[in-house]
């Protein structure tokens, strides 16, 4: 497992990613009177116990996310205590030159960070989910900032990846930029909810049956879609562009990429109510040029190598550091 400072993991992603995930806070108290204070020592600075139990909550629901749960066992707690020790080195050493934040830097970046909620109360349920006061919030985001600032001025100026990199890397992953299969679809949407009566969804079923009658018969299934679906797609006539696999609800997709082009589906039922589908259009499976994506490859290439460089820069600093490690 490879997290690191590096990646595109701010704490302001962290916690917009879980902020949708049902449950209590991300990490509790330590419990064990056992359990030492401090999980390390790094050159006699603390990484405390409760941030690495905070760590690893953040590290659980994150996986757990992106669909791929992990179990937090002696090998993950590990690996993450690992990753902290490496920050803190890192942040040391930016300190040490004297990379600090400004308090306007921070005034403007709670500011900037604040707007995404509608409202304080939103913003301080935030914080209770999050298991986080606002000034270790801050305090977090200050030593990223420091951090970035350091990896800037010390690793990024060093790596260049040259585009004969790039293509070497495109020619043995070809798989990786193949362009999915699309379908353009339209759509009506009479809407149900979860408890509906089944009176109120037999009504919407029988709307949309006349509608396919006057489809069947010739009418423009956007205008009708204009007129009738409830969705806020309708004064596009239903329109909702191009889409691959996976960007549906099952029940739609299924229905959708089984259409030919310019077939109207029956009645499909989803968790948003009932729908017609049209297909305009079918983008076969295609094979993306090199040309189309060597921005994105030797953007994705310089990240790497900026990551590993700063793995190896952190692992010269731990030659000359103290560190203890003080629980399991």
């Amino acid at each position: 497992m490879k997290r690191f400072y590096l990646r595109p993991m701010a704490i302001t992603f962290i916690i917009f990613a879980l902020l949708s995930l049902p449950g209590s806070v991300l990490c509790e108290e330590v419990k064990k009177e056992s359990t030492p204070a401090n999980a390390a020592m790094v050159n006699g600075k603390p990484i405390a116990t409760q941030d690495l139990e905070w760590e690893l909550g953040i590290y659980e629901r994150r996986s757990k996310a992106q669909g791929n749960p992990v179990t937090i066992d002696d090998k993950v707690r590990s690996e993450v205590l690992d990753d902290m020790i490496n920050r803190e080195l890192i942040y040391q050493k930016a300190t040490q030159e004297g990379i600090t934040v400004t308090d306007q830097w921070m005034k403007d970046e709670m500011s900037a960070f604040k707007m995404r909620f509608s409202d304080q109360k939103q913003y301080e349920a935030m914080l209770a989910q999050m298991n986080i006061t606002e000034e270790r919030l801050k305090q977090q985001f200050a030593r990223q900032q420091v951090i970035r600032e350091f990896i800037g001025k010390e690793i990024v100026p060093k790596v260049n990846i040259t585009e004969k990199e790039a293509k070497e890397y495109y020619d043995k992953n070809t798989k990786q930029y193949l362009r999915p299969e699309e379908v353009k679809a339209q759509h009506i949407l009479i809407k149900t909810e979860k408890g509906d009566s089944e009176e109120k969804k037999a009504e919407a079923r029988k709307k949309l049956t006349e509608l396919k009658k006057q489809i069947d018969a010739g009418a423009d299934f956007g205008e009708l879609a204009k007129a009738n679906s409830q969705c806020p797609s309708a004064p596009n006539g239903g329109d909702l562009g191009y889409f691959s696999k996976g960007r549906m609800v099952p029940e739609f997709e299924k229905a959708a990429f089984a259409l030919k082009t310019n077939e109207v589906s029956g009645i499909v039922e989803t968790q948003f109510g009932y729908h017609l589908i049209k297909v305009t259009d079918h983008k076969a499976p295609e094979q993306q040029k090199f040309d189309e994506v060597k921005s994105r490859i030797m953007n994705e290439l310089r990240n790497k190598k900026i990551q590993a460089d700063a793995e190896a820069y952190a692992a010269g600093l731990r030659k000359a550091a103290k560190i203890e490690i003080l629980t399991k």
